[in-house]
């Protein structure tokens, strides 16, 4: 315990003397604490053996549900909930059903809600599937006064996008979005995404014990990326409180121990220390990879009350600009 105090202190000093981190642009705005929700549960989802379960099994549909989920966003300092959506098809399909309560529920209480778009839905099937979803999410949701906006501008999270090249992204958003009034946000590893997409973002950072190297590596990728094109694009650091899929029965299934909150607190002074535009938590209720915050039996409230102090943290660490790069000689 006391040289983990020890390293936050250390931690926190270098952040204040600017020593460990590039600020983020100024171009790109305030930035944000996010959380990834899914909304697919039923009453049958806490029969199963699960690493932890929820201090109050539930519905994802049930109202009371989504406002408790609401109001421990609030208290842990989330901005804004990002909720996994497989398209506006309504009939076996309660993601589209539950994100427009979620959106309701969160206006009432002064929270916002975004989408993060499941290219590989069972109801998305081709581009033209593709380009319905998004002209629906646009249109409908985004419009909504709860919807997740930065600088006016609607965002959305994307996951799998990489099922279709760079070239079809750019039909899609040429015929959606042609003047980019919305923000959108690529998942994984391929940064030639960024060529349509205006940020990017790694779903999870588990495989690595020690995820701050590869999120300081990942910054340093999309600000080289930025420089090298001479655009502006947000570069999202996840941060993990732990991972466990093997009820899943994945073949690769694993266990990141979260060793006491230590684990959590290594994901956020990376995402610090690289310098991210905005930081997204996997997640605020993924149960079956054992990667929620939501308060549960095994930890009660622990999570929600360390993302409120290290949220806190990442956005007090406010640096000066970096200086302008140096001219290269020919």
């Amino acid at each position: 315990m006391k040289h983990r105090t020890a390293r936050s202190l250390l931690v926190l000093l270098l952040l204040l003397v600017g020593l460990i981190r590039p600020a983020p642009s100024d171009a790109l705005g305030e930035r944000l604490v996010l959380a990834f929700y899914y909304a697919w549960y039923d009453m049958t989802t806490w029969q199963k053996p699960l690493p932890d379960q929820p201090l109050y099994p539930y519905a994802s549909a049930d109202p009371a549900a989504i406002e408790r989920h609401v109001l421990w966003a609030q208290q842990a300092g989330i901005d804004a909930l990002v909720q996994s959506w497989y398209g506006p098809q309504v009939t076996n399909n309660q993601t589209e059903t539950n994100f427009a309560l979620l959106l309701d529920i969160a206006a009432k209480h002064g929270l916002a809600a975004a989408v993060d778009l499941e290219v590989t839905s069972p109801f998305i099937h081709s581009e033209g599937d593709l380009i319905a979803a998004l002209q629906h999410l646009l249109t409908v949701h985004a419009r909504h006064p709860a919807y997740l906006r930065v600088g006016g501008r609607p965002v959305v999270f994307f996951w799998r996008q990489d099922q279709y090249p760079v070239a079809t992204w750019a039909a899609i958003r040429a015929q959606v979005d042609p003047d980019r009034t919305s923000i959108w946000i690529a998942e994984g590893t391929d940064l030639d995404y960024l060529e349509v997409f205006d940020g990017n973002h790694l779903y999870s950072v588990a495989w690595d014990p020690e995820p701050e190297g590869t999120l300081v590596r990942w910054g340093n990728r999309v600000r080289t990326w930025n420089s090298e094109h001479g655009v502006a694009r947000y570069w999202v650091a996840t941060v993990m409180p732990g991972y466990d899929d093997r009820v899943t029965g994945r073949p690769d299934a694993f266990v990141r121990d979260r060793a006491g909150g230590a684990y959590y607190r290594r994901c956020w002074e990376g995402a610090i220390q690289s310098g991210a535009d905005w930081v997204i938590i996997t997640s605020f209720n993924e149960w079956m990879e054992g990667t929620q915050i939501e308060p549960s039996i095994g930890y009660g409230e622990f999570y929600l009350n360390l993302t409120k102090e290290l949220g806190d943290l990442y956005r007090a660490s406010e640096l000066p600009p970096p200086q302008a790069p140096q001219p290269t000689a020919p």
